[in-house]
């Protein structure tokens, strides 16, 4: 039976304010163990701190994934033997590499793959501005060159990085559809296309509001659809702090990041249960 895990991103549990405070990693832990998270978004790159949450993940009976930003395919080892020991269900990552030639770029993810490979570690890559998928048509071409990629969707970047005009055109709902056709994992954040995180109840954001929404719905049914009878979704909630929050001039945010993620946690169970649904109702 197809299964969907929603995690929480542990750099959304950031919170930068002015006054300095901070929850600690106990509190953030348990914060998402309450508000019934599966787990946590965790990374390869600060290796203590995500020991020591993994074991705090682990007492609460959460699972982790894990993201890196390699800078080399030499360093990238690292990350896979990081990931490896954090049992992470697998591992994101967002390649600081930059390529001229659609070939080049090719030959880099190509030989990142080999190493997960024997390594045993699934990894994935995710859409992300400043890395190697920064340009939406030049992901298309390396996903076109490496047919058994694998994506995660963080749909946001492109809506900001191609300055996505509303209503969406054809052409770039199109170009989306495709990137949907290959995802495997989500992440959850809402964009406009100058800002790369809007606030979700907005009045002037609504229209980016129903369109994200449509998009994780379309991706998931694609999921659905392509994968095998016992897979798992992830789906990761990442709502970044400042400056991804955006803030007034007394340096606080303008919403509740936390109380938002925890509504996307409701949207994307809402749109399982209804996939759930059609697909039994298909059945009958």
């Amino acid at each position: 039976m197809q299964k969907l895990e929603v995690f929480q991103s542990i750099w959304a549990m950031e919170r930068r304010r002015p006054d300095g405070q901070e929850w600690s990693l106990e509190d953030q832990v348990t914060m998402v163990a309450e508000a019934g998270f599966d787990g946590m978004d965790i990374y390869t790159f600060a290796p203590e701190k995500s020991r020591a949450v993994k074991k705090m993940l682990n007492d609460a009976g959460l699972a982790c994934s894990c993201c890196a930003f390699p800078k080399s395919i030499e360093g990238f080892q690292a990350d896979l033997d990081m990931a490896a020991e954090l049992e992470a269900r697998h591992l994101n990552i967002i390649v600081q590499i930059y390529p001229l030639t659609v070939e080049e770029g090719a030959d880099i993810l190509a030989r990142m793959l080999e190493m997960a490979e024997t390594s045993g570690v699934k990894v994935i890559v995710e859409t992300h501005r400043d890395c190697i998928t920064t340009d939406m048509l030049y992901t298309l071409q390396l996903m076109e060159s490496l047919p058994y990629m694998k994506m995660c969707a963080d749909l946001s970047h492109f809506v900001v990085g191609r300055e996505f005009t509303w209503p969406v055109p054809t052409r770039d709902e199109h170009w989306i559809q495709q990137v949907l056709d290959r995802s495997v994992a989500f992440q959850g954040r809402v964009a406009s296309r100058e800002q790369v995180q809007v606030q979700l109840d907005f009045p002037q954001q609504q229209g980016w509001v129903t369109k994200f929404r449509q998009w994780w719905e379309d991706g998931m049914r694609k999921w659905r659809y392509r994968e095998g009878p016992d897979e798992t979704l992830n789906f990761t909630v990442e709502l970044g702090p400042p400056p991804y929050g955006i803030t007034g001039r007394d340096g606080y945010e303008l919403s509740d990041r936390w109380e938002e993620s925890k509504v996307i946690k409701g949207w994307v169970h809402d749109i399982w249960e209804r996939l759930e649904n059609e697909s039994k109702a298909n059945q009958d």
